[in-house]
């Protein structure tokens, strides 16, 4: 895939999240949002088959923003107390940067209305899933490391993990941005109340 192509698919994405961010999932059609980009419905439709599929693709694409995000600090050589601050941070500072995206799968998770799936549709959805267990797991093991070590308290993850998550989705609610406001101040503040929960 030559980088004209990497470049117009990021394009399209960038601008079905805001579309679909803004005016909702099941209100924007594949019309809008090529008239948003001033372009053809048949360059969205060259790179993605449906409008099920152009939101799946949005969906993996958060999920692999927040891993990106994250990773770094997962596999650093930090305590698990320091570390998963340090994760908590990146995953607020994610859901900030890139809050379109992360608002379309809020609304996808609360169920929006596409046409017939297809077996692209299908496959982005087994990736996704793939993703989201790999990132949850980094949260179960830097947990799992703490609780061994004394720095968390024993608790059941299945349930924690979750909730933490819950905390550190927060800003794709009632975040709005504001000229020259601190993004780190506010992923500090919430990495504080999410380690904060699971703490000795």
């Amino acid at each position: 895939m030559s980088v004209q192509t990497k470049s117009a698919r990021a394009s399209i994405l960038d601008a079905a999240a805001t579309a679909f961010a803004e005016y909702g999932v099941d209100q924007t059609s594949i019309d809008d949002i090529s008239r948003t980009m001033n372009a053809s419905k048949g360059k969205i439709y060259h790179h993605f088959g449906s409008k099920g599929e152009l939101i799946c693709a949005i969906v993996k694409h958060s999920v692999q923003l927040t891993l990106d995000r994250v990773g770094p600090y997962f596999y650093s050589d930090a305590t698990p107390s320091k570390k998963l601050h340090e994760m908590a941070q990146a995953h607020v500072t994610a859901m900030i940067s890139e809050l379109a995206y992360h608002r379309v799968v809020i609304e996808e998770m609360r169920g929006s209305k596409t046409d017939k799936v297809t077996v692209n549709e299908r496959m982005l959805r087994s990736e996704i899933t793939a993703l989201q267990t790999d990132y949850e797991n980094m949260f179960r093991k830097a947990l799992e490391a703490g609780i061994k070590l004394g720095q968390f308290r024993k608790q059941d993850l299945s349930v924690t993990i979750p909730s933490l998550l819950m905390i550190l989705h927060a800003p794709i609610y009632w975040y709005e941005p504001r000229g020259g406001e601190n993004i780190s101040l506010i992923a500090a503040q919430l990495a504080d109340m999410a380690v904060g929960a699971v703490s000795l």
